[in-house]
């Protein structure tokens, strides 16, 4: 199978607060498949957000060799094809946040549908049909047992309701390649592992490329994860690799 995210010679530099400071994190390759999860390893600070807001376009300053979607040459678009590119093919769940409050849980999933729907027409990629999109999304709050939560505002919700919601939400607009960034940081391990469970199972149903950075290594192993991990190669600079397993 062909990878569908393709990325060579990434690198993000932190700006120097004086001439002691700086730091670069590099990753020297990545290819991923339509399915395939990975989990972001490493200490604490050591830059693993930083990686996936990079990969997931969401900053300006970083740098690639090549960065390949489906065969697309993301770095020969403007910016602004780029930010269309976002929206329509990646989802991305923020550690924290990720509602709208003044929205109910199914007006955001809405939101998000009809903001991507409008970057695919942009882009002239195929569209999904929007009513389509959101009874599924509806379907697997039902699956999952949050039918109850739809017409809540975010606020209104525990925690881990929260947490499930944002998930659902990151993948409403059905994307080809899922970001996640900490998604069990708020949750006790009992509903950390439900919500790992969770991802999984729905993004391999639907073939989703997933990065999600982790701190949590007791579900990277009892899940099989492959990991890129990280490795300080000095005191300022560290690398990000790729391994089978932990």
């Amino acid at each position: 199978m062909d990878a569908y995210l393709k990325v060579k010679d990434f690198s993000f530099s932190y700006p120097k607060r004086d001439e002691k400071s700086g730091y670069t994190i590099r990753l020297d390759s990545l290819r991923m498949e339509p399915g395939s999860v990975l989990a972001v390893t490493g200490v604490s600070g050591c830059g693993k957000s930083t990686l996936l807001e990079c990969l997931a376009l969401l900053r300006d300053n970083s740098s690639f060799g090549k960065y390949f979607i489906d065969d697309k040459d993301v770095l020969s678009e403007k910016a602004e094809a780029r930010r269309l590119i976002r929206s329509a093919l990646m989802g991305y769940m923020p550690q924290s946040g990720g509602l709208i409050p003044y929205l109910s849980i199914k007006e955001n999933l809405k939101f998000q549908i009809d903001i991507s729907g409008i970057s695919k027409k942009k882009l002239n990629l195929k569209t999904d049909d929007t009513d389509s999109l959101l009874r599924n999304s509806l379907a697997l709050f039902e699956d999952f047992g949050l039918s109850d939560v739809l017409d809540l505002y975010p606020y209104e919700l525990s925690i881990g309701q929260r947490q499930r919601a944002v998930f659902f939400k990151s993948i409403c607009h059905n994307p080809k390649i899922l970001f996640i960034d900490e998604p069990t940081s708020s949750l006790d391990p009992q509903n950390g592992d439900k919500l790992i469970s969770v991802m999984l199972e729905v993004c391999s149903k639907y073939s989703m490329c997933v990065l999600m950075v982790t701190h949590d290594l007791a579900l990277v192993r009892k899940h099989s994860l492959s990991v890129l991990d990280y490795e300080s190669d000095d005191s300022q600079s560290g690398i990000f690799v790729y391994r089978e397993s932990l």
